[in-house]
């Protein structure tokens, strides 16, 4: 393996180990912290850097957190949640963003779901209004992570 292919084992586990701590984050106290966001952009940047992804993926990023911006805005999303998937567009791109989208739009139905339930369960496991949104953006990232380990950043 060379040094690209370690280069891109090692910014897949950034962004992986990042997806990670929000999802925990997210599921303890509803919030992603900061560092989550930066970590994937400087996964982001350093295999930008090395040519394993193009810059023209900055403007999916920006497409994704202006959407996210105005969920927030509604009051559907944390601001967390739009750093988050805005950071995760930086990966994916214009043309990985149909898939990104759908896989987290079902994440996040099945994420209902199981709170649903659980707010259901005696003692009432999960009380909070809140939808940790930040798990199904998370498995959407998994998603893409699977997919690029399995063909390759540029696959």
């Amino acid at each position: 393996m060379g040094m690209a292919g370690m280069a891109e084992i090692i910014g897949l586990a950034v962004l992986g180990a990042a997806l990670v701590d929000a999802v925990v984050s997210d599921l303890r106290c509803r919030r992603i912290p900061d560092r989550d966001p930066l970590l994937a952009a400087a996964a982001f940047a350093g295999l930008a850097a090395l040519g394993a992804l193009p810059l023209t993926h900055l403007a999916a990023a920006a497409v994704v957190l202006a959407g996210g911006f105005v969920l927030f805005a509604k009051g559907l999303w944390g601001g967390g949640d739009a750093k988050l998937a805005a950071a995760l567009g930086l990966f994916v791109g214009f043309a990985g963003m149909p898939r990104f989208l759908v896989v987290m739009a079902l994440a996040g139905g099945i994420l209902a779901v199981v709170v649903l339930v659980l707010r259901r369960l005696p003692g009432g496991a999960a009380r909070s209004a809140e939808l940790p949104y930040g798990v199904a953006i998370a498995a959407a990232g998994a998603d893409w992570i699977a997919r690029a380990g399995m063909s390759g950043l540029a696959g």
